[in-house]
């Protein structure tokens, strides 16, 4: 069945594996609805797919699992509802199933608002506008995780925090772009500075 959620289209199959097309909550767009097929119901088990190759890739032993009714459907993505404690659900791209493996702290809205603005959770190159003011990018970057080196030259496992006293350095060698960084937990501070501070950035997966 489909069904209205804002903008978003809620998609799940019917007990029978088909697909039900549910148009009355999407009046003026019932011609796009009714030109949906039980292939896009298909994709969504490619999506579930990926997921569990996730799963395979991150050595993870859990089952897939999750209600069908409160998956989220973009033109760009699905929402996977499977959530436990440190997980809020996962986001597939529909262009080339790409796992957005979501981490908790923020709500879905944030996690969709991140997710469309090419902030994923996982390593991203981030990159400013050049005429942002550096005093507002100090202030984003000191919610971004990191994987340089230590005084030492040793990479971390992961990505970590930066300390206060780095951040000038890390403004002056590095600003616009940041390659490499974990910005997930930045999410709301950019979506505050885009809506109050004319922040504007772009973003993408690191390679």
């Amino acid at each position: 069945m489909l069904a209205a959620h804002g903008d978003r289209i809620l998609c799940f199959r019917t007990a029978t594996g088909g697909c039900m097309l549910e148009a009355s909550p999407l009046r003026g767009k019932k011609m796009h609805q009714r030109a949906m097929t039980i292939k896009a119901c298909n994709t969504l088990l490619e999506a579930e797919e990926a997921i569990r190759r996730r799963f395979a890739a991150d050595v993870f032993r859990g089952q897939l699992k999750y209600e069908p009714a409160k998956v989220i459907e973009t033109d760009r993505w699905w929402y996977i509802p499977f959530c436990w404690i440190g997980c809020a659900g996962f986001i597939v791209n529909k262009a080339d199933l790409y796992v957005n493996w979501l981490g908790s702290g923020l709500g879905l809205e944030q996690c969709f608002w991140g997710h469309d603005h090419g902030v994923y959770c996982d390593l991203v190159d981030f990159a400013f506008s050049p005429e942002t003011d550096t005093r507002l990018a100090a202030r984003l970057v000191s919610r971004f995780k990191h994987m340089r080196p230590n005084a030492r030259g040793v990479l971390p496992n992961e990505p970590v925090w930066y300390r206060e006293s780095e951040i000038p350095m890390v403004i002056s060698s590095q600003f616009p772009t940041f390659r490499r960084h974990h910005v997930w937990c930045g999410i709301p501070d950019l979506f505050h500075s885009c809506e109050n501070d004319g922040l504007r950035f772009t973003c993408c997966l690191s390679k």
